[in-house]
């Protein structure tokens, strides 16, 4: 493994060995600036001199993987999974707000387009901005432990219709299944000829509703595969919980995610791109590594023909929410009530037991807590934090696990 080094302003150095590192520190010319990944801060002057640093990304919609090689050697590989929750979050913050305002406010009349994130051009979705944000967090923590000379980025292209179809050629692209219909409601309705689908022997209400199969809290897209007709009797049944459809789950959610993402980054920021075809090629006839996003990366950083060898381990990452935010008693009171901590340990705290060390994963107010790894494996259901436990570190927005070798199957 490297040390990463600082020098005196912050601005990153090459790589150290470990016994290297000890030196600098024993003799004072170097303090310790963070402990995973283990970087070091020189207390001396040095040179600036640094050497080419080609770092490297596979992008994704739920898991991005980076890495990055300078003369032959992989120097950082990582594996960082992204928010999936953030839908779920915005829809319940609309509704504590939403009650909220009822409860502590005089009637309001409707109002209408009055939210700048309505008409705001290029305006993505909060869970889409998420991932995209995610992606230029991780370059940004790469940028501050590397002399980064250049960017390979694998902005994978996805074919919607490709997917749903694989042997659309040429023309067929606009001979697609919603071809002469207004919208997708009116191709939906039309498909199921204008009759419930539920089938389940009741009498059906002449209105109709259009479905979605999964439903879009649960990443649902609005494509015709994901639609179906029902009456508003089986509709209102189904959303009670009275019977259930059994069809498939749309394919499309993540490969839709991954071009927006790629559109975004190339306004972000400048980077040499490849294709996955390019990346498994290499990855399987030049590298022969197994299939994994560390793995990926490595092959995007490298060139056709060259070899490297992979780090003995993969730093895991995995982005969390803030947190828990200051709350206010009353709607104008200044009177602060503290929240989240609980024997002054949050969520997502790392601590050190004798039953193991992982992150706060539920907190009890008798002072036996469970805590997880980063992939949400519970290293125990019940610890004493009062009396066996030494925090680590605090909560952050990305948690840091360096222990594992490798991710889970």
């Amino acid at each position: 493994m490297f040390v990463y080094v600082l020098n005196q302003k912050g601005v990153p150095l090459m790589p150290c060995k470990p016994a290297i590192a000890r030196l600098l520190l024993k003799d004072g010319k170097a303090k310790v600036k963070r402990r995973t990944p283990f970087t070091i801060k020189l207390t001396i002057d040095s040179t600036e001199y640094v050497q080419p640093v080609i770092a490297g990304m596979d992008t994704g919609s739920k898991v991005i993987g980076s890495a990055a090689i300078t003369n032959g050697q992989v120097v950082y590989q990582a594996e960082t999974r992204i928010r999936q929750d953030v839908s779920k979050k915005v829809k319940q913050r609309a509704m504590y707000r939403r009650a909220r305002r009822g409860r502590k406010c005089r009637y309001r009349p409707a109002r209408w387009l009055n939210r700048a994130s309505s008409y705001k051009t290029e305006r993505l979705a909060p869970s889409v901005r998420s991932k995209v944000d995610s992606h230029l967090r991780e370059k940004k923590q790469i940028e501050a432990l590397l002399p980064v000379s250049e960017w390979k980025v694998e902005t994978a292209s996805f074919d919607i219709h490709k997917i749903t179809n694989p042997v659309v050629t040429g023309i067929d692209y606009q001979q697609g299944v919603q071809k002469d219909f207004y919208n997708v409601k009116a191709y939906v309705l039309d498909r199921d000829n204008y009759q419930c689908q539920s089938h389940r022997g009741v009498k059906h209400d002449e209105k109709l509703h259009v479905h979605h199969i999964q439903f879009k809290s649960n990443g649902g897209a609005n494509a015709p595969s994901n639609l179906i007709t029902l009456c508003e009797r089986c509709h209102s049944d189904l959303h009670d919980g009275i019977f259930e459809l059994k069809t498939t789950k749309s394919r499309t959610k993540h490969a839709t995610e991954i071009g927006i993402i790629k559109s975004q980054l190339k306004k972000a920021w400048v980077f040499t791109e490849t294709f996955g075809y390019e990346t498994k090629f290499k990855r399987e006839q030049v590298l022969k590594l197994t299939k994994t996003h560390a793995n990926d990366a490595i092959a995007v950083c490298c060139e056709d023909s060259e070899w490297v060898k992979p780090l003995d381990k993969v730093i895991h990452k995995k982005h969390v929410c803030a947190g828990d935010y200051q709350q206010y008693k009353g709607v104008r009171s200044e009177k602060r009530i503290p929240t989240g901590k609980l024997f002054g340990l949050r969520k997502f705290d790392l601590v050190q037991t004798s039953k193991g060390i992982g992150f706060i994963k539920g907190k009890r107010a008798s002072g036996f807590f469970a805590l997880m790894d980063i992939f949400n494996n519970t290293v125990t259901a019940s610890v004493n934090v009062k009396k066996d436990s030494i925090r680590l570190s605090a909560r952050a927005t990305t948690l840091i696990w360096e222990d594992a070798l490798t991710s889970p199957t």
